[in-house]
């Protein structure tokens, strides 16, 4: 029998990162939105102090780079700071873009502030009352790219409760940069009770039972990448040493992607209010957090001519952004894309034997094959321009090569088909 107590796992802070795909925007959202990763590390602390917790575990990357910048140093130690004032004590893993290598200002950290090193695995001890609550068990990286299995470094966990802290890819995800690869039987091996986990952005639990292996996600997403809820887990284990972990969303700016269709609408002020519409819905989903929004303009309809001869961002993104600036729930429409059709029945128009016949057929044989991946990259890289954009198409990946093959199928059809468009 031991005493029961709480820890807060997070991961993936990324102080200072900034907001992807956003351009230009206006400057007062444009300082909120450079904030919300310190805001959201804010609420990690909150979580901690009104759950009455006896530490906080992260697991890595708690800067966007290695040169972090002393704003963001700053920033992280006026939290730990408020962490410590209640009793809390932190324990900090550094990832791959974070590295012990990195430049730092040398700033004093506040008591009960400990950094896991990068040369061995750390044991370290978390008391209260002169009694030991568990053994925490991490290392950092020492520079970026740790190709290393860090996992067969860890020894046998002990204690009453033992904490692996761990930033690694587990399992291959190949979304992620594959550092510090490991298996869960790598970590099942080592009898932690509780592995915290970072580096993968989305939250997953790999095993719900001893030990439990949790990835808690970053704790605010920063592209329509990362949708849905981030935050952090709080843990709680019992006298018998069963740990249960509830997932908290620490995030103050969500991500959205909403579709509209626009089959069923025959004019302009049917879109503006059917988007309109789709604002309000996205603000009141948030729980008055703030909104990046992209939305989507899709299907069949007569819409569509009218639609090409708009400019999206300047006569429907812009008029739907007025007014989001001051309010606290803002809902900010990054974008909206057209993804509609011309009202043609391609089945039946392949069916006819002349040239708009023959581009949709050509289409639809480069969709069906045998390899479409493999077709449609070697049709890209055979054209003039793919020189200046090799990178991008080798990130590509068939679902983003089917969708250039749909918009240049509908673009085709415009061209060939304006009377129909």
């Amino acid at each position: 029998m031991s005493q029961p107590f709480t820890f807060v796992h997070c991961a993936d802070l990324h102080l200072d990162s900034p907001f992807e795909g956003l351009g230009a925007v206006d400057p007062q959202m444009g300082a909120r939105l450079r904030d919300a990763t310190f805001q959201a590390f804010d609420q990690v602390i909150d979580v901690a102090v009104r759950a009455g917790a006896d530490f906080i575990v992260v697991a890595g990357d708690v800067y966007d780079g290695k040169d972090r910048s002393l704003r963001a140093q700053l920033r992280f130690r006026d939290s730990l700071a408020r962490a410590a004032a209640a009793g809390i004590s932190c324990y900090v893993a550094h990832g791959n873009h974070d590295p012990l290598s990195g430049w730092e200002a040398g700033l004093e950290m506040p008591p009960g502030v400990h950094r896991f090193g990068g040369r061995e695995v750390e044991r370290l001890e978390v008391r209260r009352g002169g009694e030991t609550l568990a053994h925490l068990f991490g290392i950092s990286f020492p520079i970026r790219e740790v190709k290393e299995n860090l996992a067969a470094r860890f020894p046998q966990g002990d204690g009453p409760f033992a904490v692996g802290v761990l930033h690694a890819n587990v399992g291959g995800d190949p979304d992620y940069d594959n550092y510090a690869p490991c298996t869960v039987d790598d970590l099942l091996r080592c009898r932690m009770d509780y592995w915290a986990l970072g580096h993968i952005h989305t939250r997953r639990i790999l095993r719900p039972e001893r030990p439990l292996i949790v990835y808690p996600g970053n704790t605010q997403g920063r592209s329509l990448r990362e949708p849905g809820a981030r935050g952090c887990y709080l843990v709680r284990v019992d006298e018998t040493g069963r740990a249960g972990a509830e997932f908290v969303a620490t995030d103050v700016v969500r991500w959205f992607s909403q579709a509209v269709d626009v089959a069923a609408l025959s004019t302009v002020d049917d879109l503006l209010s059917a988007l309109s519409g789709i604002k309000e819905e996205v603000r009141a989903a948030a729980d008055g957090r703030g909104v990046i929004l992209r939305i989507e303009l899709q299907g069949r309809g007569d819409l569509h001519a009218l639609l090409r001869r708009l400019d999206l961002d300047r006569d429907l993104a812009a008029p739907l952004r007025e007014g989001e600036g001051e309010r606290p729930d803002f809902v900010y429409v990054e974008s909206v894309r057209n993804r509609t059709r011309p009202p043609v029945d391609l089945a039946q128009r392949r069916l006819v034997q002349d040239f708009v016949g023959d581009f949709l057929n050509a289409a639809e044989d480069l969709r069906q094959g045998e390899d479409p991946e493999a077709a449609l990259r070697e049709f890209l890289i055979k054209r003039p321009e793919s020189k200046a954009m090799v990178r991008q198409l080798e990130q590509l990946n068939l679902a983003d090569l089917q969708e250039i093959l749909k918009d240049a199928e509908t673009l085709g059809l415009d061209l060939l088909l304006p009377e129909e468009g």
